[in-house]
């Protein structure tokens, strides 16, 4: 039974719940190649046998306790250029969705952050990760996939640095998803639209004041070293800016890794 149906104007409006899938970026790839969906079409998996990561890693979340969704957008060509801020306001929207949902039902919001370069974290913890895949046409930017994973009430993550929103809730009973997922596409809607519009500077400013440990300085390794760093920003072909010495340095999203205390 399907029971995702976001009231929005058009993303999550229209869905299909899978109980099982290897991807739901996967099938939400192949159908939007084959048929005409609207855009903002959801596809929605109750768990998923090859999940995809970045970096070609593999999602792996327990059956029916997580949100595993993707999203159809159709970008217009025009702003193939700025492809990055389309990755930065879906982020947003995430957040902003989690924080909304979580003032609604926990009475307070959460220590959320978007850990470059497109991974949702509470604290020092993962909470999910989004993997966005384009597809072109004759040239044209044709649509993208938006994929989203959260951790909603799972609360095993052996081997991992992985946290759940139900670990974060004061009664820790169990999370109704589709709720979650009504505010998740409530506020990716909201801010896709700006990245629309064109609304760059102030996706910029929201992006940053939302990302992952900007202006501290922690351990970082790169492809020869481990070294003391300061995030400055992400700059808009997607490279994050760090501090140095005395010197800025851009990174490319395999040629770097976040240093975590034990």
């Amino acid at each position: 039974m399907n029971n995702f149906q976001a009231p929005s104007r058009f993303v999550g409006k229209f869905t299909k719940y899978i109980k099982s899938c290897p991807s739901t970026n996967a099938l939400a790839f192949e159908e939007s190649l084959t048929l005409n969906l609207p855009e903002g079409f959801a596809w929605i998996a109750g768990h998923q046998t090859a999940g995809k990561g970045q970096r070609g890693n593999q999602w792996q979340a327990e059956a029916d306790q997580n949100l595993l969704v993707s999203y159809v957008l159709n970008p217009p060509h025009n702003l193939l250029s700025n492809q990055f801020y389309l990755s930065k306001c879906i982020a947003l929207g995430v957040i902003q969705g989690l924080q909304n949902w979580a003032s609604l039902y926990l009475g307070h919001t959460l220590p959320a952050s978007i850990k470059w370069p497109n991974d949702i974290y509470l604290d020092d913890y993962k909470l999910g990760g989004i993997l966005i895949e384009s597809n072109f046409q004759s040239g044209k930017w044709a649509f993208s996939i938006i994929g989203i994973g959260l951790n909603i009430n799972q609360t095993s993550f052996e081997g991992l640095r992985a946290t759940s929103l139900r670990q974060w809730s004061p009664t820790q009973t169990t999370i109704h998803i589709p709720d979650v997922f009504n505010h998740i596409s409530l506020a990716i809607e909201e801010s896709y639209t700006r990245f629309t519009q064109q609304q760059f500077a102030e996706i910029d400013d929201q992006y940053h004041m939302q990302l992952f440990r900007i202006n501290e300085w922690h351990l970082f390794q790169d492809q020869t070293e481990i070294f003391s760093g300061k995030i400055k920003e992400v700059n808009p072909q997607g490279l994050l800016q760090i501090e140095v010495g005395d010197q800025i340095k851009g990174y490319d999203i395999k040629e770097l890794n976040f240093i975590f205390s034990e």
